[in-house]
């Protein structure tokens, strides 16, 4: 008797963490302004600005207006990041680290870890490089309330 041949399949599934990307934002040493396209993040726009923002490949995007968004800390205490550039046409979120250097917030980068330090000397947040080498923070939004007034802290939130 002849034994037939049988085909083995094998399959493979690689699932990957998939992070919220709409909680995203990328710490950049280029940026001037934190910027934001996402209107919900908003406690309320202030005033229309009107203007452009200009990246290094000379590409440029509307200004709509700039206001604080409010975030929840792991104490679940709440805090603003302050001076955000709504720019609808934005598909990233950016905090602007020479904001936060004018602001009095200390910046430690060593062995592919950014260390933010605030203006007392306490870390807000550690974060380690990714392979294309950028440093990006989750932060975890809170719902809007109105609350929008002319407040300039910045404090944030790591997972």
């Amino acid at each position: 008797m002849i034994e037939e041949e049988k085909e083995v399949t094998l399959l493979l599934v690689h699932i990957e963490r998939v992070q919220d990307k709409k909680n995203m934002w990328y710490l950049d040493n280029g940026a001037n302004n934190h910027m934001c396209g996402d209107k919900d993040k908003f406690m309320k726009l202030g005033e229309p600005i009107r203007g452009n923002v200009t990246f290094a490949d000379h590409s440029k995007v509307a200004i709509k207006g700039k206001c604080m968004i409010l975030i929840k800390l792991k104490d679940e205490s709440h805090q603003f990041i302050g001076d955000v550039y709504y720019i609808p046409t934005m598909k990233s979120n950016i905090l602007s680290l020479r904001q936060l250097l004018e602001k009095e917030y200390e910046i430690k980068i060593r062995d592919r870890t950014l260390t933010l330090l605030d203006t007392k000397g306490d870390m807000i947040a550690k974060i380690a490089m990714t392979k294309s080498r950028m440093f990006l923070l989750n932060i975890k939004m809170d719902v809007p309330k109105c609350m929008c007034g002319r407040w300039n802290l910045v404090l944030i939130y790591e997972t």
